[in-house]
């Protein structure tokens, strides 16, 4: 039975690694891909108050902000919210 050089030994190692890392790496960015956030303007609330971004858990055009519970309103051209004041003026 022939015996494997030491350059050979190393050389299939350099190899596997290299195998290894290539398949680490493309399972990474098919994790990324698959996890990736699609977001758009008509997702993302701005409170004009507190300067909060935020997205909230089901899909409304109108919300509280979790930061300083304003009203936000979502408007349907652009995506750009306004506050709404708590109660009315008398």
């Amino acid at each position: 039975m022939p015996g494997i050089s030491f350059t050979e030994f190393f050389t299939m190692l350099l190899i596997a690694v290299l195998i290894y890392i290539a398949w680490l790496w493309l399972r990474e960015s098919n994790r990324q891909r698959r996890n990736a956030w699609q977001l758009s303007n008509r997702q993302l609330f701005h409170c004009n108050n507190c300067h909060l971004s935020f997205i909230p858990k089901h899909p409304v055009s109108l919300c509280r902000c979790p930061r300083c519970n304003t009203v936000c309103i979502r408007r349907r051209g652009g995506g750009r919210t306004l506050p709404v004041k708590n109660g009315r003026k008398k």
